[in-house]
């Protein structure tokens, strides 16, 4: 593999793909120095994000720094009507939210995001793949939220009867 292979193709320039998770750096920084002032149960739910949202900022700029970035003057425009259906997606989720709960529509909405964004063919392969993803990171994130943080979130008006 040439070193020109191992870089990284970047969403525009080479520098601003540095930028995002600088920003993302520093924005943890702040939410870690502002739960200090919190209690200390209500610190740990902001300081768990931050310090996860932060590991994988630091990651990020060490692979960006080791591999090289790779200007994209070449980049394709994208697609209006596909955006304006993700948004549409995240909006039906917010109203499913309550009426389905947050396992059910967590899941459906992980599932029409991964159908509009994808670009390739569908095999049978990759529709397992993604069923199963979706499966793991909904039900991982309702673990970290629920159980692990205590945080409230919606059972569904359809399962409460």
């Amino acid at each position: 593999m040439t070193d020109t292979n191992r870089k990284i193709q970047a969403a525009c320039s080479a520098r601003s793909e540095f930028l995002l998770p600088l920003l993302f750096a520093a924005v943890s920084g702040v939410c870690i120095w502002q739960a200090r002032d919190m209690s200390q149960l209500g610190a740990v739910f902001p300081t768990t994000i931050a310090v996860v949202t932060l590991v994988a900022a630091l990651m990020r700029i060490g692979q960006l720094a080791l591999r090289g970035v790779q200007s994209n003057v070449g980049r394709g425009r994208g697609s209006t009507p596909r955006r304006v259906l993700l948004v549409l997606a995240i909006a039906a989720w917010t109203l499913l939210l309550p009426w389905a709960g947050f396992l059910l529509a967590g899941l459906a909405s992980f599932l029409t995001l991964m159908a509009l964004a994808q670009h390739e063919p569908w095999t049978l392969r990759r529709l397992v793949g993604h069923l199963s993803t979706g499966i793991i990171l909904v039900g991982c994130f309702y673990g970290l939220f629920a159980l692990l943080l205590n945080v409230p979130l919606p059972v569904g008006r359809w399962f409460m009867g």
